[in-house]
């Protein structure tokens, strides 16, 4: 028994050694990944327009590399909880390296369709990702520890649109932007090597045999756990849903709305989106801190019931001054509520389906994002630009309603 004890507290000493070494890999791989998306990503809408798309193209793009989502995500969570995390998120990161080169020569819009829609199959290691995390974080400080992973991680984020918009104003929208996409794909490659050198696997005993991933008793298993989550869990995930449908709604359409509504160059939008990351950065840490002492569900209800109205103030804004508080007021009062939904998830869900529940979890955003971008494109181009702004709001609202209403914390969270 004493030998037994010895060898158990052991693992633990090892396993709390591979997590924390984790955190510090992870964030050095998402700091690095993200500072060469953040440069393109800002100006994808424009860019696509630039070569012959149009908004109602952009939004069926999004939304088919989403549907792509859905059935990988399941893929993904079978993979991280039989297989192992490590592995997937190592193939999902060199996979990711090509896809920024495609862009830097890609002509037609048709082609940039199917090339983001061949992307959307590396979000296979996104459960891995989000279980690898809540496993290195302990239960009682998982707001906070998710919200300081997210500010380093996005740290770079903060200068990536100023250098984007500053290599479209010097070379042009095209060829800035296939410019940018070249240091895209240098970046994505560093963060693959970074997660291939020095990330640990955190599923250290697993348990049984590995069940063939297409058989009956996979998907009798999946169905069986889905039916027996907590209710406060499988509302949570709805509310989740709907406000990742919100944001679809809307999020591929700021940059459109702000330069050919409001007036705005593309240099202008960089430089409200860079503010808008270093606002992020300056207020997670302490919305973590909040939300772990007065609890999450609270924090979670104030966040979506304040960041609703912003989009209205955004599209009644005339000048760079206004749109650019509308767009820091949305990070002011929307930031506070990813790292605590993920916290509260991960408080409510067992270790052993933890894989399965996010990919459950990536599913239904990724069902969200392909029917509010789908939406706001068609809304944007065909009805009104300002309409999907609109509609966000009334979406806010009920995710809100809903958390107050239907949502409860664990008595005792999960490890």
């Amino acid at each position: 028994m004493k030998n037994t004890v010895s060898t158990e507290s052991k693992q633990n000493r090892q396993a709390k050694g591979f997590y924390r070494g984790n955190i510090a890999v992870i964030a050095s791989s998402s700091a690095t990944r993200s500072f060469g998306t953040g440069i393109i990503s800002t100006y994808v809408s424009l860019y696509f327009v630039s070569i012959g798309g149009d908004p109602i193209s952009l939004g069926l793009m999004t939304s088919i590399a989403s549907v792509v989502q859905c059935f990988v995500l399941f893929l993904g969570g079978f993979i991280s909880d039989h297989y192992g995390r490590r592995r997937i998120m190592v193939l999902a990161a060199f996979y990711s390296v090509l896809f920024p080169v495609l862009y830097a020569i890609i002509q037609d819009w048709r082609i940039f369709i199917a090339s983001t829609i061949i992307a959307a199959f590396g979000a296979v290691s996104s459960p891995a990702s989000h279980a690898i995390v809540a496993d290195s974080i302990p239960p009682e400080r998982r707001t906070t520890g998710i919200a300081s992973l997210q500010v380093v991680s996005s740290l770079p984020v903060i200068f990536a649109p100023l250098i984007g918009g500053w290599l479209i104003k010097t070379y042009g929208l095209i060829d800035g932007f296939r410019l940018a996409s070249v240091y895209t794909a240098v970046t994505a490659l560093a963060s693959a090597l970074i997660i291939f050198f020095f990330l640990k696997e955190t599923m250290l005993n697993r348990v049984g045999r590995k069940p063939r991933l297409l058989s009956n008793d996979v998907l009798r298993d999946f169905t069986k756990r889905l039916r027996q989550l907590p209710s406060s869990l499988r509302t949570l995930l709805i509310s989740y849903a709907l406000v990742v449908f919100a944001n679809g709604l809307v999020g591929q359409y700021y940059i459109l709305y702000a330069t050919r509504i409001i007036g705005l160059t593309e240099l202008d939008w960089g430089i409200i989106v860079s503010l808008q990351f270093l606002l992020a950065n300056i207020l997670r840490i302490p919305g973590g801190w909040v939300s772990d002492k007065i609890g999450k569900r609270k924090v979670m209800a104030i966040s979506v019931l304040t960041c609703a109205p912003c989009t209205i103030i955004f599209v009644l804004s005339q000048s760079f001054l206004q749109a650019a508080i509308a767009a820091l007021l949305l990070i002011t009062t929307g930031i506070y509520y990813a790292p605590a939904h993920e916290a509260l998830q991960a408080d409510l869900t067992p270790k052993a389906v933890r894989g399965r529940v996010t990919a459950l979890w990536d599913i239904g955003n990724a069902i969200s994002v392909a029917l509010g971008t789908l939406m706001g494109g068609y809304l944007f181009q065909t009805v009104n630009p300002a309409t999907p702004f609109y509609l966000f709001t009334a979406i806010e609202l009920v995710a809100a309603f809903l958390i107050m209403g239907a949502v409860r914390e664990p008595s005792e969270k999960e490890a």
